[in-house]
């Protein structure tokens, strides 16, 4: 998946859902996505609608993640598109974009501007944000991040995108004595003002940490 090759990600995934103990929900998810990002969207359908049945542990954040995702496209069949979308999206949350080659960063980037969806908006930013600022475009990560903080329609789609876009925005604020404050104050709203979200303690964890080392730089 790291690198964008949908066909042998999706055989790979495709075993672990069938072989794996650890978790056939998140694995079927995976598969479905990978199948849908190679193009084969009706299949896709299928395993999306197999996540739901997959569903054992009700406590585990993963697959609670894996079941909301899949649910849109048990119902509608997906796009190509919004498939690769997903698959960026895993690699954004899994923290391996950082991982990813320049060529494949900048054909992810490609990728989320051909997605056309209002549904996505807030998560399409979120991820090119993540993706310019692995590609060292600074500039243009904050603008995208701004973008993603400003999509009130994610509250209803991706609860996780405002908050996490917040924090990326005030991370990368923080790197600019002029900005500093304001960076710091984002990371606050980010801890404060959203909750119920996909992934919050993790959130949370980066969020203290990226306090913590700011405390070390500038005694409070």
């Amino acid at each position: 998946m790291i690198e964008l090759n949908f066909k042998d990600a999706f055989d790979s995934f495709e075993r672990l859902k069938n072989e794996s103990r650890w978790s056939q929900c998140y694995y079927a998810y995976l598969t479905a996505v990978c199948q849908g990002a190679t193009g084969d969207v009706d299949g896709a359908q299928i395993v999306f609608k197999e996540v739901q049945k997959l569903f054992k542990r009700k406590n585990n954040q993963i697959e609670q993640f894996s079941v909301k995702k899949a649910e849109r496209f048990r119902k509608q069949t997906p796009t190509k598109a919004l498939c690769v979308l997903a698959s960026i999206e895993v690699l954004y949350l899994w923290k391996a974009l950082p991982n990813c080659s320049f060529p494949n960063l900048q054909r992810m980037s490609q990728a989320c501007h051909e997605v056309d969806d209002s549904s996505v908006v807030g998560l399409k930013y979120l991820l090119l944000g993540a993706i310019h600022k692995c590609l060292g475009n600074s500039e243009d990560a904050v603008q995208y991040f701004r973008r993603a903080v400003k999509d009130e329609l994610c509250r209803q789609n991706n609860l996780y995108v405002q908050p996490y876009a917040c924090y990326e925005l005030g991370c990368l604020l923080l790197d600019k004595p002029e900005t500093v404050g304001r960076g710091r104050a984002l990371l606050l709203q980010a801890k404060e003002d959203f909750s119920g979200y996909d992934f919050e303690n993790r959130l949370h964890v980066r969020i203290h940490a990226a306090l913590a080392s700011l405390r070390e730089l500038v005694p409070q």
